[in-house]
């Protein structure tokens, strides 16, 4: 949520030329598919074994054998889930049938124990990587949940909840923190190897990156002058695809740019796919809907006992972008979410290879974008009963879509 001013007083709380490419054009005509999934299995329920009494889950991950990983934990009171670092945390995994494997992971200070966890990956053959802010390091699980060694951040770097597992191995994806880009112009997209006790950064994308003025109210608090972006700005939206190309947006409009790994480990752009839709521009009902849902977040948050920043003058991008979400499927095509206004802006989806072909769109509404990609067409959701009370189902795509 771009410019929220209770994500900074809680992160202060805790620490803070290319080559020619190929350019693809989509049609402009809507192509609908049918979102008939079928249901493989459903994990999660208010009663029965404790492994599967969910409280709030924040990452779902499939490896190459179809099982199922559910990072399970308890939010921090008082702040939007989105926003919120889990208490405590367990990884629990289920077989590609949903029968429980094992569960691991707790927080604490120790070798492999959480401290402010806030990224989760599973690699395909299993291993788990688990980003702790508080140590400011990766701890990496075996695929049978052993704690195994510990990565260090470099000292240069902070750590990103936009982090994404390399298909490959022994790689991962993480993109600049919007925070720490004072004076930068592009955002980096960087590659951490997990090889050695530091993980060593290589910038294989590079992202535009909109002017953002400073805001004077978090200087005045102590907490240093902190460039933050526009409400509604672009976001910077990346995948990895199974040999390691990245596919990313960058901007307010449909475009899609792809890159293909060079010889020597970096990338080239080597693709670009865009659609003739265009942005929506921000309205004053967009912004008085921003500004309420605020109110509403910092509220609740003082009510918690977080320090809020109250309300602070912030500026409005112009334009809504036209991309809400991005991401890729385990076989490498790609899922793009498309915004319809604010604040109520899941719209429709559009699914697309990574050649550049488009393969057909799911309307508004029709279904919402999966949480996680699996093997053979697996995809899971996390779903939520009349009691908020979570729970998992896994789908199969069918082949056209896979």
């Amino acid at each position: 949520m771009n410019g929220t001013m209770i994500a900074l007083a809680a992160i202060a709380g805790l620490a803070a030329p290319l080559g020619a490419q190929e350019v693809i054009e989509l049609p402009a005509e809507e192509r609908y598919l049918e979102p008939d999934f079928e249901e493989v299995f459903r994990v999660g329920t208010t009663i029965g074994e404790p492994r599967e009494n969910f409280t709030a889950i924040v990452k779902l991950a499939f490896d190459e054998g179809g099982n199922l990983y559910v990072f399970d934990g308890v939010l921090m009171a008082g702040l939007p889930a989105e926003l919120a670092i889990p208490t405590s945390l367990r990884v629990v995994v289920f077989d590609a049938a949903g029968g429980f494997l094992h569960e691991f992971g707790r927080m604490g200070d120790g070798p492999g124990e959480f401290k402010w966890p806030n990224s989760y990956v599973v690699m395909r053959d299993g291993t788990t990587v688990v980003g702790n802010a508080g140590h400011r390091a990766y701890h990496i699980f075996d695929p049978a949940g052993r704690y195994v060694r510990m990565v260090r951040m470099p000292e240069d770097m902070q750590m990103n909840t936009n982090t994404q597992g390399d298909p490959r191995g022994g790689h991962l994806l993480t993109e600049a923190s919007a925070t720490s880009m004072r004076g930068w112009t592009t955002r980096p997209l960087r590659r951490l190897s997990l090889a050695g006790d530091v993980a060593q950064a290589e910038t294989i994308a590079e992202g535009w990156l909109p002017e953002s003025p400073v805001m004077d109210a978090a200087r005045s608090m102590g907490f240093g002058p902190i460039s933050m972006p526009a409400i509604f700005e672009p976001e910077l939206l990346y995948g990895v695809l199974p040999d390691g190309s990245i596919v990313f947006s960058d901007s307010s409009t449909y475009r899609l740019k792809l890159t293909s790994p060079d010889s020597d480990g970096g990338a080239r752009l080597a693709r670009v796919i865009t659609r003739p839709i265009g942005p929506q521009p921000v309205t004053p009902t967009m912004q008085k809907a921003w500004h309420a849902r605020q109110a509403a977040d910092q509220l609740r948050a003082e009510r918690a006992g977080w320090r809020s920043l109250g309300r602070v003058d912030v500026s409005f991008y112009p334009e809504l972008s036209v991309i809400q979400a991005l991401t890729v499927t385990w076989n490498g095509g790609i899922w793009v979410q498309r915004q319809d206004g604010f604040p109520d802006s899941d719209g429709a989806i559009d699914v697309l290879t990574s050649p550049g072909e488009y393969i057909g769109t799911f309307a508004p509404g029709s279904i919402t974008l999966p949480d996680a990609f699996g093997p053979d067409g697996l995809v899971a959701f996390i779903e939520s009963n009349e009691m908020d009370v979570e729970s998992v189902v896994v789908r199969r795509l069918p082949p056209i879509i896979r």
